[in-house]
């Protein structure tokens, strides 16, 4: 699986992730490179956070994009960045492979369905710094690939019961079987 592509295109305007255009060298990527046959995360790598959805009024993603700015926001506050800086010297670092205090955060929401233009409008609108947002679709084998190489997963799919864990959970915990590590933020009302 390659995202190189879809990885570095913005949905808007340059973002954390985009100003890090992928060279013509194949071996490296946004969260690797290639060394003596090895494949490594990069030191300066984002955190990938990827979730899943059929984009509909039963997912409120509003959830996501608020913890999202907050993130943002609340690193900006802790480094002392006022919100007029210019991110011209951020993309700069970020191109060099400066190492951060704070990892940005690429999230990547799979999925196809009537509010994702919606979504993705909102997500234009927010001007993050250290987030980066894309939304795709995935192939089925893709998919697998993506869930194993996420730092973070996030359902924000409420159960039809509001008793049990949504089936795109238990969909997720099943793909996962043997993997070495995957994080499940869930929230069941």
């Amino acid at each position: 699986m390659r995202l190189g592509t879809s990885i570095c295109s913005a949905m808007g305007s340059a973002d954390c992730i985009s100003v890090e255009k992928e060279v013509e060298d194949k071996s490296t990527t946004v969260l690797t490179s290639k060394i003596d046959g090895g494949v490594f995360f990069k030191p300066n790598r984002p955190a990938l956070v990827m979730s899943s959805t059929s984009w509909t009024p039963d997912e409120d993603f509003s959830i996501l994009l608020e913890a999202a700015l907050m993130y943002d926001r609340r690193v900006a506050a802790t480094l002392g960045e006022e919100d007029s800086m210019d991110e011209g010297q951020l993309w700069i670092d970020i191109k060099s492979g400066k190492q951060f205090d704070y990892p940005r955060l690429l999230f990547i929401i799979t999925g196809k369905g009537p509010d994702r233009k919606k979504y993705e409008e909102q997500i234009k609108r927010l001007k993050l710094r250290r987030v980066a947002f894309r939304t795709m679709w995935l192939a089925s084998e893709d998919y697998p690939l993506l869930l194993g190489s996420a730092d973070l997963g996030v359902s924000l799919h409420t159960s039809s019961s509001g008793l049990d864990l949504p089936m795109k959970v238990s969909h997720i915990i099943c793909l996962l079987q043997g993997c070495r590590k995957f994080f499940i933020f869930c929230i069941v009302t």
